[in-house]
């Protein structure tokens, strides 16, 4: 018998120890939370694994070298990524939008070229950038900074792209011009995330237009303490697109960090995201996993319940009203018969009780094989026999 599709509790399930559980119920706050030993151990494992996968590739390929400094371990560095999964698709807009999350250790190394676009006049930032208020540490960073009209123009062929993405390791937006800056750069830039631009505030720290001022907010400049502000919380943090389904990808960590580091950082990834980016919260999501560019997944959390929201949920199986379709199908042929006897005459009534007495009849004959399809008359058989006897030699005939 098929089991119902319904989602039912049950009690004895619910009292059954599970072991080594990678869900985490509290009693106050949220109702669910990571297991911090769960996700060190995780993140133990797999940082083991990828650096002695990476170690055997290296030996097999005869490229290790003994001279190779910091610089170039730090571009070797492999991306450690968070999966999320949900029960239901994230279709909110505002959710869907792309926002960094703070991170305790930053991805981002400390020797990196940065290229910014931004909106017109871009003289407007250069000089803001070039300010003495601006930190001199991070404006060594900063290579170039690219307005929107010199972007196009300079920049249409696919080759001209490829040039420009190569010769930066940080690329970053103002979030004014983000669609239109898209929508330019196109696969370029954005097919994969290893070099999207990040988007910032470039009017930071500038003071809040007055109500009905929307042309002069959008030609606002920001100051150097707010911008360069902005800049170090990008450099800082993780971006995360919430795409519309069931499995979204976060860059939390890499292969350099330890896995104390990596558990912080996933800690806080999946705190803010949780909270401000996935519909229902914890009871939303799925499970968690973290793997790196070319293994497998580890899980560091699983659901422990398969609802979203507690209306979805029976305390007891349904009851079937009519019993099941045999005992249906017979009550309706039995009330139709008592409605005849009823309503028609008795020569109606033996008419048809005769006419189906005559179907039941042919059909019991079809079905045992007399005068079905396979069926032959008398004679048909008579004939055969003959000829099959003719066809024996007289000899075993007559000794028969």
């Amino acid at each position: 018998m098929a089991k119902s599709k319904t989602l039912v509790k049950s009690k004895k399930e619910e009292k059954k120890p599970v072991e080594a559980p990678l869900t985490t119920k509290v009693a106050n706050g949220t109702p669910y939370q990571l297991d911090p030993a769960q996700v060190e151990k995780a993140a133990a494992a797999l940082v083991s694994h990828m650096r002695k996968h990476a170690q055997a590739q290296e030996e097999k390929a005869g490229k290790k070298s003994l001279v190779a400094d910091e610089d170039d371990a730090e571009d070797n560095d492999q991306p450690i990524f968070l999966n999320v999964a949900t029960k239901t698709h994230v279709h909110d807009s505002q959710r869907l939008k792309p926002t960094k999350l703070p991170l305790p250790h930053p991805i981002i190394g400390d020797n990196v070229r940065i290229c910014i676009f931004t909106k017109d006049p871009q003289r407007a930032y250069k000089d803001l950038v070039a300010s003495d208020s601006f930190p001199a540490p991070l404006r060594s960073k900063i290579g170039r900074v690219l307005g929107l009209d010199k972007l196009k123009k300079k920049y249409k062929s696919y080759e001209s792209k490829r040039q420009l993405l190569a010769e930066y390791d940080i690329f970053m937006v103002d979030d004014r011009i983000l669609k239109i800056a898209a929508d330019f750069l196109g696969k370029t830039f954005y097919g994969t995330k290893a070099k999207r631009p990040l988007p910032i505030r470039l009017t930071a720290g500038a003071p809040s237009p007055e109500k009905g001022s929307a042309k002069k907010a959008e030609n606002m400049v920001g100051t150097p303490q707010g911008v360069a502000k902005e800049i170090e919380a990008a450099l800082h943090a993780t971006y995360v697109s919430m795409s519309p389904s069931l499995n979204t990808s976060i860059k939390v960590g890499t292969l350099s960090m330890t896995p104390a580091q990596l558990k912080q950082n996933i800690e806080a990834v999946v705190e803010r995201l949780v909270d401000r980016h996935i519909e229902h919260k914890w009871r939303n999501v799925r499970r968690l996993e973290i793997k790196g560019p070319t293994t497998k997944s580890l899980p560091i959390w699983l659901f422990d319940e398969m609802w979203t929201d507690e209306a979805q949920v029976l305390e007891h199986a349904p009851v079937l009203g009519l019993g099941n379709g045999g005992d249906k199908k017979g009550e309706k042929k039995r009330k139709w018969d008592e409605w005849e006897e009823e309503m028609l005459d008795e020569e109606e009534l033996a008419q048809i009780k005769e006419k189906r007495a005559r179907k039941n009849k042919s059909s019991k004959k079809e079905a045992s094989g007399d005068g079905g399809a396979g069926a032959i008359s008398k004679e048909k058989r008579s004939k055969l026999k003959k000829a099959a006897l003719q066809s024996v030699p007289e000899a075993l005939v007559a000794s028969s």
